[in-house]
């Protein structure tokens, strides 16, 4: 794939990647916002018209540009930073819709509440986006088929996020899932939580999004008898199948090589859609 200049220092083991981001956004017209929170530094893109029309939902579309220190975090997560970083050079019209790079993803198992989509969920009221609904996507730059998570369905129940939000998730769901039918094969399963959980738990409803191949896709079926449980972690099938794109994450092996056109074709038409949706408000 042809790859800006600026990316390739993205994936240096030094980058300072916040700034290449804050250039590489700038250098095509946008105009980025630094946010830091709690330690992290975020980058925020929001409409360049005045406001959100309130009859509608706000659409917070992320990306984690933090990676595990020493690997190239290709796929995880720089495919979806240059994904939304090549939308936005477009200049689409975007309604409602903000647009924001996050830092504090990868704590290597820490408290979920010290991510920082966890922070980044509780400031976003003040900085003007009420209460949005969150997809963060992560792990996108491989495959041709678009995982809506289902990872929020473990919460029910244990009191910390309230059944209301998780419902929004469900609606969230259901929404992408028409944008996207007939744009792209659709898988809907539970895959490891990651800046979901934090928005979640700072009581912002958020549907993850990634990519596989479908082959891969299809070990995220529900394995029978397990209730959710999807194959490649099921007791029915000890040391599974994982996923094989998942394999090289957190390693020297997740290198720009993984890319395919098709995913970021995905991933073009997903933002796209997002993008255009107008989700209406329920009444106060």
């Amino acid at each position: 794939m042809d790859l800006p200049a600026w990316f390739h220092r993205f994936l240096e083991p030094d980058a300072d990647r916040f700034g290449l981001l804050m250039d590489a956004l700038a250098g095509v017209g946008v105009e980025p916002r630094p946010v830091e929170l709690a330690g992290g530094r975020f980058i925020v893109v929001a409409p360049r018209r005045e406001g959100f029309d309130q009859r509608y939902r706000v659409k917070a579309v992320s990306a984690h540009y933090d990676r595990v220190p020493g690997t190239p975090g290709a796929l995880d997560n720089s495919a979806a930073c240059l994904q939304i970083w090549k939308f936005l050079s477009a200049g689409p019209d975007s309604f409602n819709t903000v647009y924001v790079f996050t830092d504090r993803e990868e704590l290597s198992g820490g408290d979920p509440a010290g991510q920082g989509s966890y922070f980044l969920g509780k400031a976003m009221a003040g900085l003007g986006f009420g209460v949005p609904w969150a997809f963060p996507l992560d792990v996108t730059g491989c495959g041709d088929t678009l995982v809506l998570s289902r990872a929020s369905e473990g919460l029910g129940g244990d009191g910390r996020v309230p059944a209301g939000l998780l419902s929004e998730v469900e609606s969230m769901a259901g929404g992408v899932s028409r944008l996207m039918a007939g744009r792209a094969r659709l898988c809907r399963a539970r895959i490891p939580f990651g800046e979901d959980l934090g928005y979640l738990l700072a009581g912002i409803p958020a549907l993850a999004l990634s990519v596989l191949p479908r082959d891969e896709a299809a070990l995220l079926e529900p394995e029978p008898g397990f209730g959710n449980m999807p194959a490649w972690a099921s007791l029915a099938r000890p040391g599974g199948r994982r996923p094989r794109t998942w394999k090289t994450l957190h390693g020297p092996g997740d290198l720009p090589s993984l890319y395919t056109e098709e995913a970021f074709g995905l991933a073009e038409r997903l933002l796209g859609r997002l993008a255009a949706w107008k989700e209406a408000r329920p009444l106060a």
